[in-house]
């Protein structure tokens, strides 16, 4: 048996390939029911809500015309 105490856990585990993110706090119209759309798509699909915001708005913007820049060596 160890005196060592148990290292405590703090927040959600890190994924080995984990995207640096961002905040993005905007209000959105209630009539449009995003949180409540995206909760079950959450359910359904196991994507959370930011990798919907964030899919989501590439894409709008992507066909906007504002592409995301491209790294070049």
């Amino acid at each position: 048996m160890t005196d060592d105490p148990k290292p405590k856990r703090r927040g959600r585990p890190k994924k080995e390939d984990a995207v640096r993110m961002r905040p993005l706090n905007v209000e959105v119209p209630e009539d449009l029911q995003l949180h409540r759309r995206g909760t079950l798509c959450k359910l359904d699909t196991g994507m959370s809500l930011k990798e919907q915001v964030a899919a989501a708005y590439d894409e709008w913007l992507s066909r906007k015309g504002y592409a995301k820049p491209t790294d070049e060596a």
